[in-house]
């Protein structure tokens, strides 16, 4: 099963992307879609706007693919799923790039630049292994306790 989701906006391209190639038959596998608050409504597969946890969805999904918004991938990265990323470019100035980028860059998703590719994004994914990522130690209470010290001497 394919689990594609937008998070509390919306992005239509996207979900019409989808529904196109379920429809003309590219996409075979079932697809299921949280489609927030977008006003396309898939013709070739189930969806619903809205639910209170998408853990369901991630457990069933053989690939999950989402828009760049910092929830869904670190909920999605953390646990090491295949996740393909499309970018939403209508969002603000392309802030999603930053976070996207690095996380592509690292290993832990596939960073769908254009909504062309994503037949081959989603085929990419399937076949690979993604690395979970892993928050680094926090360290800003060490970087106070040193200030503090050399005040102190």
């Amino acid at each position: 099963m394919i689990f594609v989701t937008v998070g509390t906006a919306s992005y239509d391209p996207l979900i019409a992307e989808i529904d196109r190639l379920v429809g003309e038959g590219t996409i075979k596998d079932k697809v299921v879609a949280q489609i927030g608050r977008g006003s396309y409504i898939p013709k070739n597969f189930r969806y619903f706007r809205f639910m209170r946890s998408l853990e369901p969805a991630y457990k069933r999904a053989e690939v999950i693919v989402s828009t760049g918004g910092a929830g869904t991938t670190m909920e999605c990265v953390k646990k090491g799923l295949k996740l393909v990323v499309v970018e939403n470019k209508d969002l603000m100035e392309g802030h999603q790039a930053q976070l996207v980028g690095e996380m592509s860059r690292r290993g832990h998703l596939i960073w769908c630049k254009e909504l062309s590719s994503l037949p081959q994004c989603i085929s990419d994914a399937r076949r690979r292994s993604f690395t979970k990522f892993v928050s680094d130690t926090p360290r800003v209470h060490s970087l106070i306790l040193d200030l503090l010290r050399r005040d102190n001497l």
